[in-house]
């Protein structure tokens, strides 16, 4: 019997978002761990086709593991968890849900069966520690804090740049939909340069771009301050960012959980500067690794942008907190939570 399965969205190959990219890394850091033969993937790509395929993958994990890791999405865990509970009862597998993103809380309150069901599971594994209250605010007592974490190079202080002059460029890294905020965004950077009477700020914007109507809208009302850079590899990100200035991360995307942007831009040891959205400032600290602002205040937003324009070694000082906070996440300081855990 092999030591662990682990179902969750792979999907290798193929343009990733967060769900991916954390099921790889967890995936690929569990089998240095134990070896390639004790570690099985169970891939849930497919979405719906994947659900007429999941009792056979759940029995089979179930049959040939003692640990079960499991990482699925809000629809995925629906349908999997009581399945896995269920058969559960004839294997008494130990069963790992590794949680990613953060809408969890408001799931469990609109699934009270799943609330039920998800405390025999024998631990839950949270992104932060503010998650984990809210859980064990609902009667949870098997919620451990693992946050989230990304296999980069971390770069050293001698290769960060040095901006001695405006314009300083700056950058959003995320999903371009309008609830990651990329509008918020733009808005604060046009308003503080005019409110500066000159472009002390560029703004380029990465990442997939999901609502391409909307952003193509958006795109033809700006000027070339404001650019569009296309999709960067998750495992080139440091090699990106570290030219930027800062990180613009405006979100107020619902299912924000511990984003994992934050993480690139420590590595490359660029601030960020975040809306206070669910749990964005549990993980940038203010005035350390950069700033946090009210969620949807463009004002406030504009605010920050001119304070470091007029005092931009704030930032560079910064820079190396940051690199010193990417340590922290790791994945191998970060798993070594789960993999202690599996027996």
């Amino acid at each position: 019997m092999k030591r662990v399965g682990i179902i969750g969205c792979f999907d290798f190959g193929k343009p990733v978002g967060g769900q991916q990219v954390k099921t790889q890394i967890i995936g690929k850091e569990l089998k240095l761990q134990f070896g390639d033969d004790e570690v099985v993937f169970y891939d849930t790509q497919g979405k719906w086709r994947f659900i007429l395929r999941m009792p056979f993958v759940v029995l089979t994990a179930l049959f040939k593991h003692k640990n079960i890791v499991f990482m699925p999405g809000d629809k995925g865990l629906r349908i999997m968890v009581p399945l896995l509970i269920v058969l559960n009862f004839l294997f008494r597998r130990k069963l790992h849900y590794v949680v990613i993103g953060g809408w969890l809380p408001e799931l469990l309150e609109r699934y009270p069966i799943h609330r039920f069901l998800l405390k025999r599971i024998n631990c839950i594994y949270a992104e932060t520690g503010l998650m984990k209250a809210q859980l064990e605010a609902a009667g949870f007592h098997n919620i451990i804090v693992m946050q989230n974490c990304k296999p980069l190079d971390i770069l050293e202080a001698s290769e960060l740049p040095v901006f001695h002059s405006t314009p300083y460029p700056l950058c959003t890294f995320s999903r371009v939909i309008k609830s990651k905020g990329i509008e918020d965004a733009i808005i604060a950077v046009n308003d503080c340069n005019r409110k500066l009477g000159k472009t002390v700020f560029t703004l380029d914007i990465y990442g997939m771009i999901q609502e391409q109507e909307w952003f193509d809208t958006l795109m033809s009302q700006q000027s070339e301050e404001i650019r569009y850079r296309g999709m960067v590899g998750y495992n080139q990100s440091t090699e990106v960012l570290h030219q930027y200035f800062a990180l613009l991360f405006p979100t107020y995307y619902q299912g924000e959980g511990f984003a994992g942007t934050l993480i690139d831009a420590m590595a490359a040891g660029v601030p960020s500067i975040v809306s206070d959205w669910r749990f964005n400032a549990e993980i940038i600290t203010e005035g350390k690794t950069g700033y946090v602002f009210t969620t949807h205040s463009t004002q406030e937003l504009s605010d920050i942008l001119k304070r470091i324009a007029d005092h931009p070694e704030v930032m560079t000082a910064m820079r190396s907190n940051c690199l010193q906070e990417a340590k922290h996440y790791l994945p191998n300081v970060v798993t070594r939570i789960l993999t202690e855990q599996i027996i």
